[in-house]
């Protein structure tokens, strides 16, 4: 960590100075006749001044890779963990193709010099040399543009880059065929009950280092009544992992469902009321009784709340069962 500049003092010959190292030895009066605070004063003032001029000289010298930082921590306070993920993988690999004659890679380019041909050239590598889907290939596309986009308006009133820069307008946007779902895409009501039937299952006769000593109760039964309120009321993974008991709705059949993958970007946030049928009604009732309200409905077979990590594992270990 950079050392913090500091006021001090300097004995010179047989005066005494405020002085300070930072930005090249500065004086700022005689100890004797400048008194403290107008010394820190006169500090503050020229610290500021350092901060701007390195600010104003560091847009000037601004490349892609700094860019792209600046942007990714931005993105990382202010958005979801899994938008920051993929923002900051597709931004790498930008950054790292190379362009023009002399293959130089985009990082080393400035902000500023970055052309749409650069985009169109990098997503045809995208799908010709590394086979990425059309959809991956938007995604990467739509990440790319909006690292420069921002630029364009953050940090306000001077942004890095001018408002009228927009290097990527006339890149087409990637054309995702849309795909056809039929009937016999969905899965029927025999697979239902049998995934049901799996998620009763006790797992612990099938541990990986040998069967664990038999618990009283089934302690993996109660994954079949969260998967049963996923196929009632088609809540993602995340929404029913972070449901708790003040969201469940009783005297109306609901439960609100409010931590949502947008919930964090939509400028007023979207709340779904879902309504629940009579199963899915007991189903809460049971897994609410004598909770507080901040507690979560839903817990695994340790007791503990349900996370975006454990929930995709649990799933896994459906695969150990013999068949």
């Amino acid at each position: 960590m950079p050392r913090q500049p500091k006021l001090r003092k300097k004995k010179t010959g047989t005066a005494t100075y405020w002085f300070t190292r930072a930005g090249g030895d500065t004086y700022f009066g005689n100890v004797d006749a400048v008194p403290f605070k107008e010394a820190k004063s006169l500090f503050n003032d020229h610290i500021k001044s350092l901060s701007e001029s390195q600010e104003d000289s560091k847009r000037k010298g601004l490349t892609a890779s700094d860019l792209v930082e600046l942007f990714l921590a931005w993105i990382e306070k202010n958005r979801s963990k899994d938008t920051y993920e993929s923002r900051r993988t597709h931004c790498n690999r930008f950054l790292n193709f190379r362009v023009g004659s002399q293959k130089t890679r985009i990082a080393d380019l400035p902000a500023n010099k970055v052309k749409s041909a650069d985009l169109e050239a990098w997503l045809e590598h995208l799908g010709n040399s590394l086979a990425l889907g059309a959809q991956t290939r938007r995604h990467a596309e739509t990440s790319i543009k909006h690292c420069w986009n921002w630029a364009t308006k953050h940090p306000s009133p001077t942004p890095y880059l001018s408002p009228i820069y927009r290097p990527f307008s006339c890149v087409e946007r990637t054309y995702v065929p849309p795909k056809v779902l039929t009937e016999d895409d969905l899965i029927t009501d025999k697979e239902v009950e049998a995934l049901f039937a799996a998620a009763l299952v006790d797992l612990d006769q099938f541990h990986r280092f040998g069967p664990k000593t038999p618990r009283t109760k089934n302690p993996y039964s109660d994954f079949a009544d969260l998967l049963k309120c996923y196929y009632h009321t088609g809540a993602r993974t995340g929404e029913m992992a972070a449901c708790e008991v003040g969201d469940v709705l009783f005297r109306t059949g609901q439960v609100i469902l409010g931590k949502h993958k947008r919930s964090k970007t939509q400028r007023t946030p979207t709340i779904q009321h879902i309504t629940l049928n009579a199963e899915a009604v007991a189903i809460f009732e049971k897994h609410c009784d004598g909770k507080q309200s901040t507690d979560k409905v839903f817990l695994n077979s340790d007791r503990r709340p349900w996370s975006g990590t454990l929930l995709p594992k649990r799933f896994e270990r459906i695969k150990e069962l013999p068949v």
